[in-house]
């Protein structure tokens, strides 16, 4: 079973199957009312880069009924806050290639009108 390290901070809603090109969405909604967002900030919520980043693992986790941990994050980019009092569901669009011990993943982190975050980086199954 995939435990999420952040209680409570996102719920998966709805997830497409893996296609055949490796590809999968999965649209979560993130709990504004989450204790990270009174440090993150008290004012004006935002959602942490490092728990986008963990988010984009554990969804993946489960898709593929594997335990993850970071590799590598080769390009990653923050593109926009997310603002979950102003916009608390998002999509995640994956493009996954395993291979052996390792998955090389695409994806992307988007709302309405705006792509959050890009991510491309490696996990390790353990």
């Amino acid at each position: 079973m995939i435990k999420p390290l952040l209680e409570d901070f996102y719920t998966e809603t709805t997830s497409t199957d893996l296609s055949t090109e490796n590809t999968f969405t999965a649209t979560v909604e993130l709990n504004p009312l989450h204790k990270i967002y009174k440090g993150h900030f008290p004012e004006i919520p935002v959602a942490p880069g490092v728990s986008l980043i963990q988010l984009i693992q554990e969804v993946l986790a489960k898709k593929i009924n594997q335990q993850l941990t970071l590799k590598e994050g080769s390009n990653i980019k923050f593109l926009a806050m997310i603002n979950p009092l102003k916009e608390n569901r998002v999509t995640v669009s994956y493009t996954i290639l395993t291979k052996d011990k390792e998955v090389d993943v695409t994806a992307n982190i988007s709302g309405k009108e705006v792509i959050y975050v890009k991510f491309k980086g490696k996990f390790n199954i353990k």
